[in-house]
């Protein structure tokens, strides 16, 4: 169990260091308005320190690397026949967290050519985080599901009602967040990705910790 508790603790380190991240490379007061595109992160990075930006960039596969030791405890709190689900899921989630480190590293170029006035370099450089993005994006909903049913079929040591602490539950809450007001727009739901990881890591070491 204290292996378990210390796996979980990782990822959730490893969750709120790649919302600071989030966080150092994109966090405005200002307007924060989603078109679809990758363009209105590159306007504001445009104007926040060089340093901060390289930061928050530098944070995505340290923060991958730790999301990655936490998911090694899905398998160790699964019981019974259907265990493998927990283990299909550990594998899902690390493979899109890993995808998401590397994505999360690249959006520093959306800085480097807005602030050298290359703008004209847009469609380059976001092709290849759109890539790796979609690369994560089956692998992570199917993690979800493969967690969320392994938890509500009794498949762990965590009750049945733990499911709404997960993010195939709190992922939804990203809609309500889009409509918030700015800056919690841009905290909310510009971090709820990883925040969901932060929900769920946190609540499972309480789970873990406090039985």
């Amino acid at each position: 169990m204290p292996l378990v508790i210390t796996f979980i603790a990782l990822g959730l380190i490893g969750s709120a260091l790649m919302f600071a991240g989030d966080m150092l490379l994109y966090f405005t007061p200002g307007v924060y308005d989603m078109d679809g595109t990758l363009k209105p992160y590159m306007r504001i990075m445009r104007d926040i320190p060089t340093a901060r930006v390289r930061a928050g960039g530098a944070l995505g596969p340290v923060a991958a690397f730790l999301y990655v030791t936490g998911f090694l405890a899905l398998p160790l709190i699964a019981r019974g026949e259907l265990a493998w689900l927990l283990i299909a899921a550990a594998v899902l989630l690390s493979f899109a967290l890993i995808c998401g480190g590397a994505y999360h590293a690249q959006y520093v170029y959306l800085s480097i050519i807005a602030k050298a006035g290359h703008e004209d370099l847009y469609e380059e450089v976001s092709a290849n985080i759109l890539t790796v993005m979609r690369l994560a994006t089956i692998p992570l909903y199917a993690g979800f599901i493969f967690l969320g049913a392994g938890i509500v079929l009794g498949q762990t040591v965590l009750p049945a009602w733990f499911v709404v602490l997960t993010p195939v539950a709190t992922s939804f809450l990203g809609l309500v967040w889009m409509h918030a007001p700015q800056p919690a727009r841009c905290v909310l739901f510009g971090g709820w990705s990883n925040l969901v990881f932060t929900i769920m890591f946190a609540s499972m070491l309480v789970a873990m910790a406090c039985p």
